[in-house]
């Protein structure tokens, strides 16, 4: 099946799939693939922060943790090189009462 992440440019076959309407946490003029992870959608549901390492701490939301599908096709996500994930934070919320 055609896919712009394996081979930019030769379309993705996902856009008129079954599951197209699946990509809740986003999708890109390249890539309209779900997440291949329950485990993140629940952490965005839950506002979920990322706290990384990299010259001193940095805190991420979830919901801008992954990356979408662009001109870094490789770059899942938006760490930079060095950085280094030290914890996933979870607020509190109604959630959890």
């Amino acid at each position: 099946m055609a896919c712009n992440k394996r081979e930019p440019g030769t379309g993705w076959g996902a856009i008129a799939g079954f599951n197209r309407i699946y990509a809740i946490l986003g999708a890109s003029k390249q890539c309209i693939v779900t997440h291949p992870s329950d485990m993140c959608v629940a952490l965005a549901a839950l506002d979920a922060v990322v706290i990384s390492k990299v010259n001193g701490n940095r805190q991420l939301p979830i919901t801008e943790f992954h990356r979408l599908l662009g001109d870094r096709r490789h770059t899942d996500t938006n760490l930079q090189a060095d950085e280094l994930i030290i914890a996933v934070d979870l607020l509190r919320s109604a959630f959890a009462q």
